[in-house]
């Protein structure tokens, strides 16, 4: 085979060759591609830190905005708490004054009722016991004929109601 038979000598020149184009390509890729390469590498290693430590500080601001919050809305809340509970207490005040204010005018009343209350009952005590006399007065003299003085029957009327 004349393909075997040309190996020998050809074979230092295709080695040759060889050697030629692999330091070629290694130089190629060395000098030129291989930067390029590990500049997009680190251009995206440095990207990525980069979004990683803004997220970092995305998510502490997002935390302290968090607490801030947190904190605005539990004085918000004792503050409306607070005021929830002085307007309960004023208005228990209020309620306590009113209350108060009506009891006294009540009691007021009630003593002013009471008081006529008397007075009519003492001039409806009066009233009976004159009406009394009187009956006492007509039933004596109409019974024995007697001529019983006024004073003498309230006198008697009195004895007996106080009887």
């Amino acid at each position: 085979m004349p393909q075997i038979d040309q190996i020998s000598t050809i074979y230092a020149s295709q080695l040759l060759w060889l050697l030629l184009v692999f330091a070629i390509i290694f130089v190629v890729i060395g000098n030129w591609m291989m930067p390029k390469i590990e500049g997009t590498i680190h251009a995206r290693n440095d990207k990525i830190q980069g979004d990683l430590d803004a997220a970092e500080k995305a998510r502490d601001e997002s935390a302290s905005t968090q607490a801030a919050y947190t904190a605005e809305m539990d004085t918000a809340h004792r503050g409306a708490h607070d005021a929830v509970q002085a307007a309960k207490d004023a208005a228990t005040r209020d309620t306590e004054a009113k209350l108060k204010a009506a009891g006294e005018a009540v009691a007021e009343r009630v003593a002013h009722a009471e008081v006529a209350l008397a007075d009519a009952r003492g001039r409806a005590l009066a009233e009976i016991e004159n009406v009394a006399a009187d009956a006492v007065r007509d039933i004596v003299e109409r019974l024995s004929g007697a001529k019983v003085e006024e004073g003498e029957a309230l006198s008697a009327v009195r004895a007996s109601l106080a009887a």
